[in-house]
């Protein structure tokens, strides 16, 4: 398993560098594989870099929620979270954030508990830095074991995860045969454009692993979800040719 590993670590990263040459932007990605059980990950930024995490930050205001009902939601509560997670609605998810889940020590204490020791919460909450390896974990505790979120909670993320408006199914899907995901975006700053996509994917030989790519730099927003992409898809033939 050990071998498989890292062998496979090998491939992604060479893959990943193919799609990363001659292309400028920021990049953080990373993958957790069931198969071997490890976390493969890739960053391109000057040191101390910090990526936000843009609306992907609404799976973590969607897991504090279920957490403080003990995955007992009201109906308010459940419009409010489908129009966050698969509208990407911000005034849900700001209603949701500040009135609900007691803004931002209520989502870092969640974030903590999830060992995301690289995320930092933002009372601006697409303000909110991360890394992808950090928001793998919490992909983890949605699609494999969780001893923070009971079966039904997982559930009920996956399938608002699993119901994104089409227009929104863009990034990490790239190549998948069936995809749940949360993407974000923004233009901020000197960071130009934010691009990020995050999820779980399965492919059509039945490999599955969690994923989360983490771009800014980019010039228009199309360039970030075309990097996205092809990253996406250089990772799902890398995964479907260690099955195959």
């Amino acid at each position: 398993k050990q071998l498989l590993g890292d062998r496979l670590g090998d491939r992604l990263q060479q893959a990943w560098q193919k799609q990363l040459n001659g292309t400028e932007q920021n990049v953080s990605i990373a993958i957790y594989s069931p198969t071997t059980g490890q976390t493969y990950r890739l960053t391109r930024a000057s040191h101390g870099h910090k990526f936000h995490t843009a609306s992907t930050v609404k799976v973590g205001v969607m897991t504090a929620l279920l957490l403080d009902n003990n995955g007992q939601l009201n109906d308010t509560e459940n419009e409010l979270a489908q129009a966050m997670i698969e509208n990407s609605d911000n005034d849900a998810t700001s209603t949701l954030f500040e009135d609900y889940i007691g803004g931002k020590s209520g989502l870092q204490k969640v974030y903590d508990q999830v060992g995301m020791d690289h995320t930092t919460v933002s009372s601006e909450w697409g303000l909110t830095t991360t890394t992808a390896a950090d928001q793998v974990k919490l992909l983890n505790n949605i699609f494999y074991k969780s001893s923070l979120l009971s079966a039904d909670e997982r559930q009920q993320i996956y399938s608002l995860m699993d119901n994104v408006e089409e227009d929104q199914s863009w990034g990490t899907s790239a190549g998948a045969a069936s995809y749940q995901l949360k993407n974000g975006w923004l233009d901020y700053g000197s960071d130009q454009w934010i691009v990020n996509s995050i999820g779980h994917v399965t492919l059509k030989n039945g490999t599955d692993y969690t994923i989360a790519v983490y771009t800014d730099g980019s010039s228009t927003m199309q360039d970030g979800e075309t990097l996205i992409e092809n990253l996406a898809k250089a990772t799902a033939k890398v995964m479907k040719d260690a099955k195959d």
